[in-house]
């Protein structure tokens, strides 16, 4: 049967950390009760994450983000590009020479060191009027500032992103400069406060965003640079000019060569026929039904409901749940 794969919802179905005095002691109690699986892992078939991520997508909840929400995906599931698909990327990637994907990513740490920062993380972001979809790399950050950026929501308020230019400058940053920028307003002060200290106990006191347009509208992408130095005059025009170089060779490797991974479906997608029944079963995948709610509203055995999945996946190219909830949004609506 289905299983959720290279998602983690249930750390959003709170409500977003605000008051003061709730931070702490929701952050302490949610590490310790929902434990989250190392970056590049799979989740075991019915687990209890995909228990809770298909009852958290049936809950109308204010605040909570809908099923699919966030996508993990790794090096290891890009994997190393044929020949065929190096001849037909739209440009040569120095990437594309190392023949596995963990040559891949000790070359991208080491060049990481090179330019003198400590981490790297790259997200691209799908933004329509009734959905958000966040694909996040996780190969190159820890699963704790993972875990706790998405859990508590900093998303929703990082200065990083909000400040960063869309057309792809870079944008240096220190949280120094963020903790005397913070605003007057209290909660979102509080809670601006509580990034900042995320990011200074994680070893991210200062480093370099840059956000890059990609060929669809709704779609952007934010690749940042951190580092542990708090002083950010380190980081000199020769610095910055390297890391935005570096920031393109990995945006476009990514870009190209990871779409399928990550559930992003070419335009042409949106155009596979379907029966009527395949209809209603890929609606309430949407929908966030689990199986056996398909198979009960539907008249179907869960065995059927398997077999029209896994079909389903076939006709969108896709390998799991996450990414067909991803590729059929715009179809299905």
């Amino acid at each position: 049967m289905e299983h959720e794969c290279d998602t983690l919802p249930h750390w959003l179905t709170g409500s977003p950390q605000g008051e003061a005095s709730h931070v702490s002691a929701a952050y302490n109690s949610a590490v310790t009760a929902q434990p989250v699986y190392p970056a590049g892992t799979r989740q075991p078939e019915k687990s209890a994450h995909a228990a809770e991520a298909s009852r958290a997508s049936a809950r109308p909840a204010s605040g909570v983000a809908p099923a699919g929400f966030l996508t993990l995906f790794t090096e290891e599931e890009i994997g190393t590009p044929s020949p065929a698909a190096r001849r037909a990327a739209p440009i040569i990637s120095p990437l594309v020479r190392f023949g596995s994907a963990q040559d891949r990513i000790e070359f991208v740490r080491r060049r990481i060191r090179q330019l003198g920062f400590d981490s790297f993380s790259y997200s691209a972001t799908r933004t329509t009027a009734h959905h958000k979809t966040m694909f996040v790399l996780t190969s190159y950050e820890s699963q704790t500032w993972l875990t706790r950026y998405f859990r508590e929501r900093y998303f929703e308020l990082d200065p990083r992103v909000a400040l960063a230019s869309p057309t792809g400058m870079p944008f240096l940053w220190n949280t120094a400069d963020m903790r005397a920028d913070q605003p007057r307003a209290q909660m979102r002060s509080e809670r601006l406060g509580g990034l900042i200290d995320l990011l200074e106990a994680t070893g991210r006191k200062s480093g370099i965003l840059t956000q890059m347009p990609l060929p669809e509208p709704e779609l952007s992408a934010s690749l940042c640079f951190n580092s542990e130095i708090g002083n950010p005059r380190w980081m000199t025009e020769s610095i910055v000019a390297e890391t935005l170089m570096f920031a393109h060779t990995i945006h476009e490797f990514i870009w190209t060569h990871a779409k399928s991974v990550i559930g992003i479906a070419p335009a042409q997608q949106q155009r596979v026929p379907l029966s009527d029944l395949q209809h209603a079963v890929l609606k309430a995948v949407v929908q966030g039904q689990r199986d056996k709610e398909i198979a009960y509203f539907l008249g179907l055995s869960p065995h059927n409901v398997d077999y029209h999945l896994r079909r389903l996946r076939q006709l969108f190219n896709v390998r799991n749940r996450v990414q067909l909830i991803n590729v059929a949004q715009g179809y299905v609506t």
